[in-house]
């Protein structure tokens, strides 16, 4: 503030208040407050998204595990078949071939 003698024997009186400064500033805090609480928000998004990747990578590794061993169990059910069938048909062949032999049709 700042007083101005007149020459007209009264006293002028003139304030200059800097508001604008004081409003500017609250501004800019408000904006930096704005950002973080947005960057705050984004942050927990992403620990959120994380989580679930890490979450959905598990199950993906237990479901690889379960479909490889289900896969190596009708590999070997299809092996022990085939194997039964053969030897089934070996069985079958023999026994047949002894009967005919036995009752001299061969």
């Amino acid at each position: 503030s700042s007083g101005i003698n007149a020459e007209y024997g009264g006293k002028l009186s003139l304030t200059v208040e800097r508001h604008y400064q004081d409003e500017e500033k609250e501004m800019v805090e408000d904006t930096t407050d704005n950002i973080i609480s947005i960057m705050q928000r984004i942050l927990r998004k992403i620990k959120h998204i994380k989580s679930e990747q890490k979450y959905y990578k598990e199950r993906e590794a237990q479901f690889r595990t379960v479909s490889y061993a289900t896969s190596a169990r009708v590999i070997w059910y299809g092996i022990i078949t085939a194997l039964t069938v053969v030897s089934t048909g070996c069985f079958m062949v023999h026994n047949m071939k002894s009967f005919f032999i036995k009752k001299k049709i061969v």
